[in-house]
């Protein structure tokens, strides 16, 4: 019994051991699958011991897990054929100071196309999607060369696309001392990872202290990429608060490169390289950040932040009630609303914080600004009136002195006139004796004129002749033979008198004649008006008198000195035509 006692006893430690290291490797592969969800495209290396994959149906699996062991890795659905609308990616890593060597085994099988369009294998040589390709695509049948990396890293690439399915490959890797010779310096990876965050600041200054030292002392450029990874159901926007390249615009010096879940060059959504840089949304629950400056670059800086946004409920249209509505079909969490970040793409998470800080000052500040614009407004106005009554009381003033001067200057004419008149009929009362003959020679004319009631202003103007059935001289002229001496007579018109024009009412027009004898003793009808274009019979008062002088051979006296009149000197034209 003793014996068998002792016996069971090893065999009871072996499985406790057994069952110890079973679960030791089962919590391994969980933490490796935790970690390998949430840091995506991260380098596989048999010295870290990392398996990105746990679920083992799924098509990637022997593809993105290799065996450190054999050290090889096989196409999705090794040994059937691979499936269509497959991605994988794997990133070897080697140990430090080594460098990797990828070959093909057995066979290598996969849809041809032109230019390895459809299904192909691309290998690059670095960590990421966007290093160098080497030799590639591969696709067909024919074996791929033996590929050697120039660093510690090589990044695979499987993809097959909805047609036609092929049988795949087998490929085998080994690790192999790097070459002494070589001038370049190894490369130092320089990777930031933000993992189950709902936001998040990233910037050039993040990158680690021994790095920027190592490049700067080799002459390396900046080569550094962001991971962001959140919850599966939500998505990652990045805003850049700070954006200074020290080349804008030489995307060959220094750029920003913003890529969804993968960093190849298909999976890439923007590349910055000027002096602005806009919003960015991903296409799932992760996104790569590449920042990329040379040595002559090296002063360039951003500053970004990143959020984990999710889109509204198709169905409710609404957000959870844990989340915040950004009021543009997006929901952000609940935490992120005024906690001075503008997560939201349109910031109005930021739109009603702190009410009660700056309402009142900014209250204050706009009714005082307020009563200051009226209190401007109302002087304009004010000064406006006062001009305008102003205008219109000068304007007035000089209105009035305009008519009092226009009044005056009527009196005065009207003044002068009356004097004229008045002169004149002092010098017409007070002629010489010697003039008795002259005056006789008018008597009958103005006789003639007080009983036409014409008009003739002035004392010294000769009589106007009018028309009269007497003889006419030898020359032309009207005139009449009494005694000695010639009679005046009025001729040629009648004369309408100053009076007639304010009395339109005693003159008639259909008994008046144009030749009308002063010397009839009924009383005459008054004359038409009369101009110089002709009798008209409209009611403008307007009298035209002709005067002409009939030349008379003076007496013979030796005395006699007086200026001859008009008459005696010429006879081409009338001596005065007398209007009104």
């Amino acid at each position: 019994m003793v014996s068998r006692g002792c016996t069971a006893l090893p065999l009871l430690l072996v499985v406790a051991t057994n069952l110890v290291q079973i679960s030791m490797f089962q919590s391994k592969a969980d933490d490796h699958s935790e970690l390998t969800t949430m840091y995506p495209e991260y380098p596989q290396s048999d010295m870290d011991n990392m398996h990105p994959v746990s679920d083992i149906n799924d098509p990637c699996h022997k593809f993105e897990n290799p065996d450190f062991t054999t050290k090889e890795f096989t196409s999705p659905g090794y040994p059937e054929m691979y499936p269509n609308l497959t991605k994988c990616v794997l990133v070897l890593k080697a140990p430090k100071n080594h460098v990797i060597i990828l070959d093909f085994r057995e066979y290598f099988d996969l849809e041809y196309s032109q230019e390895c369009k459809n299904d192909f294998l691309e290998v690059r040589d670095g960590p990421h999607g966007y290093n160098d390709l080497l030799y590639g695509p591969f696709c067909g049948t024919t074996f791929p060369p033996e590929i050697t990396s120039t660093d510690r890293y090589l990044w695979i690439f499987f993809r097959s696309d909805e047609n036609i399915e092929a049988k795949g490959f087998r490929a085998v890797f080994r690790y192999q001392l790097r070459d002494s010779s070589l001038k370049t310096p190894e490369l130092r990876e320089c990777r930031i990872d933000r993992v189950g965050l709902e936001e998040g600041i990233i910037s050039n200054a993040d990158i680690p202290t021994d790095v920027k030292d190592y490049i700067t002392e080799h002459s390396m450029p900046v080569d550094c990429l962001w991971a962001i990874t959140v919850e599966s159901t939500k998505m990652v926007q990045i805003a850049f608060t700070d954006f200074q390249l020290s080349k804008p615009n030489d995307c060959e010096n220094n750029f920003i490169d913003v890529f969804s879940n993968r960093t190849d060059l298909p999976s890439r959504l923007n590349n910055f390289c000027g002096s602005v840089a806009d919003i960015v949304s991903s296409k799932s629950h992760i996104m790569f950040i590449r920042f990329f400056a040379r040595p002559k670059a090296y002063d360039s800086s951003f500053k970004a932040l990143f959020t984990a946004y999710r889109d509204v409920d198709k169905v409710s249209q609404k957000c959870l009630a844990d989340e915040f509505d950004c009021d543009d079909a997006t929901c952000i969490a609940k935490e992120l609303e005024c906690n001075d970040q503008k997560n939201c793409r349109s910031q109005w998470d930021e739109e009603n914080c702190h009410k009660t800080v700056s309402a009142p000052f900014s209250e204050l500040r706009v009714i005082v600004i307020m009563v200051v614009f009226c209190l401007i407004l109302a002087g304009m106005c004010l000064t406006f009136i006062v001009s305008c009554i102003k205008k219109l009381i000068s304007d007035h003033r000089i209105i009035q002195e305009h008519i009092r001067q226009s009044r005056e200057q009527q009196l005065d004419e009207l003044g002068k006139q009356e004097e004229m008149e008045k002169k004149h009929s002092k010098i017409g009362s007070h002629s010489d004796s010697t003039h008795s003959s002259d005056s006789q020679r008018f008597t009958s004319a103005n006789a003639i004129m007080a009983d036409t009631s014409c008009y003739v202003p002035g004392g010294d103007i000769l009589p106007i002749l009018i028309r009269s059935e007497h003889g006419v001289s030898p020359n032309g002229d009207i005139y009449s033979q009494n005694g000695d001496e010639m009679q005046l007579e009025m001729c040629d018109s009648a004369c309408q008198t100053r009076e007639s024009l304010f009395f339109p009412h005693d003159y008639n027009s259909e008994h008046s004649s144009p030749v009308h004898s002063i010397t009839s003793h009924s009383k005459p009808s008054p004359p038409a008006p009369f101009s110089t274009f002709g009798y008209k019979k409209e009611n403008k008062y307007r009298a035209e008198a002709r005067i002409e002088m009939e030349r008379v051979e003076p007496k013979p006296h030796v005395d006699d000195k007086r200026r001859p009149y008009s008459v005696q000197t010429t006879k081409s034209a009338p001596d005065v035509i007398v209007t009104h």
